[in-house]
């Protein structure tokens, strides 16, 4: 816990700082979140002691999913919001060549695969490049987007420290046990409670006003989106038969453990500021 908390304080002061600098520091934040998640990734599978020509073959898809839509969300940055829906045909049309120069390079019954599963392994990391993908849209997002962008990890930060706080001191109600025993009810209702005072206080300092419908609607489906990522990374972890996705946090493990729950609500966060138009 102490380092933890150690990391935090140091990690989190460095990350708004890369936001409030300008785009260029969210961009250089979200290629190495990305460079480092794409190592975690491929370390999930198994691999034989000699590095073979499919290994790599895999890796490099893995480095081709995670980035490409990044590349493809800064390319269309200025179109985005004319046309809402061109990044996930753009973005789908790429995965999906990948997964077809993929699947034609390798059988289903690849050895890799074996505890985690060809499809819920690729699903998996889709995910993770669509998230960081979203970093840019948010930010691009007329003149708050990076007021907007500092908000989601603030909110997301708070809903993950009182979940744990409150969890740790009151939890005894599991929500998932097979997945992650350390969830409960009670710390998922600590965080959820977190986020009422946060946003209000978030509204005020970036005079952004909403209505009381929005300002609730937020809170509910962040804070289920939250639980929802982290579940996500757990229960592929658990396929994956590993506690941690790396050691480059102290006291949080690897860096898809400290971002499952931002890489959701990123996403869900961004289309609920376009159809909510907050």
């Amino acid at each position: 816990m102490k380092n933890r908390i150690i990391t935090s304080i140091i990690g989190i002061p460095i990350i708004f700082i890369s936001i409030i600098w300008n785009i260029v520091g969210l961009l250089i934040l979200c290629s190495i979140i990305g460079l480092i998640a794409s190592y975690e990734i491929n370390k999930m599978l198994p691999k034989n002691k000699i590095t073979t020509s499919s290994e790599k073959i895999i890796f490099i898809n893995i480095l081709l999913v995670t980035f490409l839509p990044l590349i493809l969300s800064i390319f269309i940055i200025n179109e985005i919001n004319a046309s809402s829906d061109i990044l996930f045909s753009i973005y789908l049309t790429f995965v999906s060549l990948a997964i077809l120069i993929f699947v034609r390079a390798f059988t289903y019954k690849n050895q890799r695969f074996r505890n985690i599963g060809f499809w819920k392994f690729w699903i998996y990391v889709t995910f993770i490049g669509f998230g960081i993908a979203h970093f840019p849209l948010l930010y691009n997002h007329e003149s708050r987007g990076p007021n907007l962008t500092i908000m989601i990890i603030a909110l997301t930060f708070t809903f993950d420290i009182f979940a744990l706080f409150v969890g740790k001191r009151f939890g005894k109600t599991k929500i998932f046990p097979s997945i992650s025993p350390n969830k409960s009810l009670e710390g998922y209702i600590g965080g959820f409670l977190s986020l009422f005072p946060m946003l209000f206080l978030l509204q005020i300092i970036f005079d952004i006003s909403s209505s009381f419908l929005t300002f609730f609607i937020v809170i509910i489906i962040i804070s289920f989106s939250s639980l929802l990522g982290d579940l996500y990374e757990s229960y592929i972890k658990r396929l994956a038969k590993i506690k941690d996705s790396g050691s480059i946090i102290p006291g949080h493990g690897g860096i898809l453990d400290r971002t499952d729950s931002i890489l959701s609500n990123i996403i869900v966060f961004y289309w609920i500021v376009i159809w909510l138009k907050i």
